[in-house]
């Protein structure tokens, strides 16, 4: 059996959940809306609401505008701007002991080519392998 949490990390692990929750943050609410912006059909995008629904991070509301059918909208629950908050936080932190980490590793290749033990051409080699290893490009938000 699935703990909470491993359930909540697949929740998050689809990449179009968590754009359906980024651009809901930044105002949209409708599906048919969410489903232009994603290239996606309707009905796929209300998979994902739904889901997202059943996990108490959106609201469910219907308007009824003067002339036409009611609207199904959604919203960010307060529960979920404070999971997403919080998921933020940990993230950023995580990012940061990561950099501190290769950059320790890349700061002991330094001491060792300064003392001679590395020549510079292996010294290149494994400072371009741990940023490799480490997605330092990715950790400080640079282009390949």
């Amino acid at each position: 059996m699935k703990t909470f949490t491993e359930e909540l990390l697949r929740l998050f692990s689809s990449k179009t959940r968590c754009t359906i929750l980024e651009l809901m943050a930044k105002g949209y609410d409708h599906p048919e809306d969410l489903a232009k912006k994603l290239d996606l059909t309707r009905q796929g995008i209300d998979k994902h609401l739904i889901e997202l629904h059943d996990w108490g991070l959106l609201e469910r509301n219907a308007i009824f505008p003067p002339d036409g059918r009611p609207k199904i909208v959604y919203e960010l629950t307060g529960e979920c701007r404070q999971l997403l908050s919080a998921l933020e936080k940990v993230g950023e932190s995580y990012k940061e002991s990561m950099i501190d980490r290769a950059e320790t590793e890349m700061g002991n290749l330094d001491t060792r080519l300064a003392d001679g033990e590395l020549d510079e051409e292996l010294y290149y080699r494994k400072v371009r392998d741990i940023k490799k290893r480490w997605r330092y490009h990715i950790l400080k938000n640079e282009k390949d």
